[in-house]
């Protein structure tokens, strides 16, 4: 499937200003969500309201489906194959309870909920995000089935969050773990918050094919708030120590290569249908953000992986 595209004719995520973050904290929760802002994909939100208009769409107007608003409001590969894979990988229906961690503007959660009629916690980090996600769930006439929590997984109170440990069938999540390299501690948390029986884990994720460069590492860390990933044989037995159990490691690195490098490509053909609508320095921010993605695939060091894994009762 090719790249999700705007009204500008490219595919279309968030932008952000420019900046060096700090290293991801494995156990500083209150740096964290500043921190990641500086990550040129996580601001800029008005961009998600910019392309609405664009498409005729109206502030304030409801009834959008979720189908047409998932071409601007997510950041993960592969478009609606990625939420289609979920769906039937945690074979989901609608007496299926779903945690999303790291749920973005929750597109992935909205098409869950429409496509599988599951019941959809999407659980973000960052307020402001977490706040345009809450809106557009309601303007798309969702929010019966998704409920939105601004938490951190690693410290929130579990027992907020939906009916507390044990009461999820699924836990799932888009490229979101790269952030956070405390995979015990997630893997942990995800664990728990499955139901005993049955409790399925599904993620898209970055791990480390060889050794990187120097740069590379520079770059994972200023570019995408990323470190320490880990090699499949060390992320199966993270998972294994954690309570999983027939693990799938499903590499996806050849179609996101191909993936990302269509997505750049398509994204400086639009440049300035971009530009009229987003304006010249989301562009240019944006186009970092791809580039750096780009060249990290391209090394060869970098890899894509969907994982599926079960809970052990």
């Amino acid at each position: 499937m090719s790249p999700p595209t705007s009204t500008t004719g490219t595919t279309f995520t968030a932008a952000a200003s420019t900046g060096t973050p700090s290293s991801p904290s494995a156990d500083n929760s209150s740096n964290d969500e500043e921190n990641i802002k500086t990550m040129q994909l996580y601001t800029d939100i008005e961009r998600i309201d910019n392309e609405l208009r664009a498409r005729g769409i109206d502030d304030g107007t409801s009834g959008i489906d979720p189908r047409v608003l998932s071409k601007i409001d997510s950041m993960h590969y592969e478009g609606d194959d990625a939420i289609v894979a979920a769906i039937r990988l945690l074979n989901l229906s609608p007496t299926s309870t779903v945690l999303d961690i790291g749920s973005g503007f929750g597109g992935p959660a909205r098409l869950l909920a429409a496509e599988a009629k599951c019941r959809v916690l999407a659980m973000e980090l960052q307020e402001d995000i977490h706040d345009k996600a809450s809106e557009l769930t309601r303007r798309c006439k969702l929010n019966g089935l998704v409920s939105h929590s601004h938490a951190d997984i690693l410290h929130c109170d579990t027992s907020t969050i939906g009916n507390g440990p044990g009461s999820f069938d699924a836990v799932v999540s888009w490229l979101v773990f790269l952030h956070i390299p405390d995979k015990k501690a997630l893997f942990t948390k995800c664990n728990d918050m499955l139901k005993e029986k049955g409790g399925k884990l599904f993620t898209d994720d970055f791990y480390m094919l060889s050794h990187f460069t120097e740069k590379e590492e520079r770059s994972l860390k200023e570019d995408v708030y990323c470190a320490n990933l880990s090699t499949k044989n060390e992320y199966i037995k993270q998972l294994e120590d954690c309570g999983f159990y027939n693990i799938k490691f499903e590499d996806r690195t050849e179609a996101w290569t191909k993936y990302v490098n269509d997505r750049a490509r398509e994204f400086v053909a639009a440049r300035e249908n971009f530009s009229r609508v987003h304006g010249r320095p989301t562009y240019e921010h944006l186009l970092h953000f791809y580039t750096a993605i780009v060249d990290l695939f391209n090394s060869g060091n970098l890899g894509g992986v969907r994982i599926f894994a079960e809970k052990k009762s």
